[in-house]
């Protein structure tokens, strides 16, 4: 029987990281759901156009419903104190409108509901930053251990855990960096991940995929300032993320911004051709040497690969949907270069 190696990744969450249990509002995480993750940044650093050979690859690694996987996953933590507190305030002004908002609340929206008297009150827990947790990786087969580290790697650089994760929300920390990624230290920087030629080493020189993916048109932005505590730094990004939102088209004007993301919903009137469209930007606020940066990761694809038809059941024209989806994300990416950091 093969010897099955361990690797611990001692974690600190960053932000606020909301996990639904079984009830959708008590925080829980699963070793599922991380699965589910790392299987989505693994997909994302292949760039590949063939599918087939994607998903066998997919499956060897993370398994299928007749194959088993080279990994499994344990959790370990002491019991989370997960809380529905406020957050800080961060107002930022409203287009058209003499009230601001709270741009964290902004940020975090469907995690809330309004209560007359007591304005947003969350209805979901979240686990606050600081909480630690540790991540045990069980490796079955040592072919895939460098793919796994690679994605683990990956997805501790751009993303989080939990819900919202793309608006900057479940960020986190691994404290035990270099010794858990001592066998790709020779691929990648540990010390260093954000800088331009470490960045490039992720991108596959190919065109865009059918999904989201490090393509060639990938783009790594970075905030030209650090901040003192996460929500200074997220709501720093937020206001920004909001504004150039604001600037791509008028107001009741959703032309654009429904190709940012899916749907989009005014006066309960959906104005999206699709139901739903994940963005193709990634909020992280990244913790380093005690202070919190920004970063914003575009990842390219085509538009909507698969879908024949929209909402009103109007055929689709691929070609125009994508080069429309190309302009508004470079418009999109002109405003961020703008303001901050193109690293990539």
């Amino acid at each position: 029987m093969a010897k099955i190696e361990k690797i611990s990744f001692e974690i600190e969450t960053v932000t606020p990281m909301f996990l639904a249990g079984a009830d959708g509002k008590t925080a829980e995480l699963r070793p599922a759901s991380l699965k589910g993750l790392l299987r989505y940044w693994w997909r994302a650093l292949q760039a590949e156009s063939d599918l087939r050979s994607l998903r066998d690859n997919e499956s060897a690694i993370f398994g299928s419903v007749d194959r088993g996987g080279s990994f499994s996953i344990q959790i370990k933590h002491e019991p989370f104190k997960p809380t529905r507190n406020k957050f800080p305030n961060h107002p930022a002004p409203v287009e058209g409108k003499t009230f601001t908002i709270n741009i964290l609340e902004y940020l975090a929206y469907g995690t809330y509901e309004y209560e007359k008297g007591k304005g947003n009150v969350f209805v979901r827990d979240y686990i606050p930053p600081n909480t630690k947790f540790t991540v045990i990786l069980n490796i079955f087969n040592e072919n895939y251990k460098k793919d796994i580290l690679k994605t683990f790697y990956v997805f501790s650089m751009f993303s989080g855990i939990g819900s919202r994760t793309r608006n900057g929300f479940g960020s986190f920390d691994v404290l035990n960096k270099t010794r858990v990624f001592e066998a790709i230290n020779n691929d990648f920087s540990v010390d260093t991940p954000y800088k331009m030629d470490n960045l490039a080493k992720l991108v596959k020189r190919v065109g865009v995929r059918s999904y989201f993916s490090f393509s060639d048109q990938t783009k790594v932005f970075m905030s030209k300032n650090f901040f003192d505590s996460w929500d200074k730094a997220l709501a720093n990004i937020g206001v920004l993320y909001k504004q150039i939102r604001s600037k791509l088209e008028k107001r009741h004007s959703f032309e654009k911004r429904q190709y940012i993301g899916a749907p989009i919903i005014e006066k309960k009137v959906t104005h999206s051709f699709l139901g739903r469209h994940a963005k193709p930007y990634f909020i992280k606020i990244s913790k380093e040497s005690g202070k919190y940066r920004p970063y914003i990761l575009y990842l390219p694809s085509r538009y909507c690969d698969g879908s024949d038809s929209d909402t009103k059941n109007r055929r689709i024209n691929h070609s125009k949907v994508d080069n429309d989806f190309n302009n508004v994300c470079a418009e999109f990416n002109e405003y961020l270069a703008s303001e901050m950091e193109l690293v990539l």
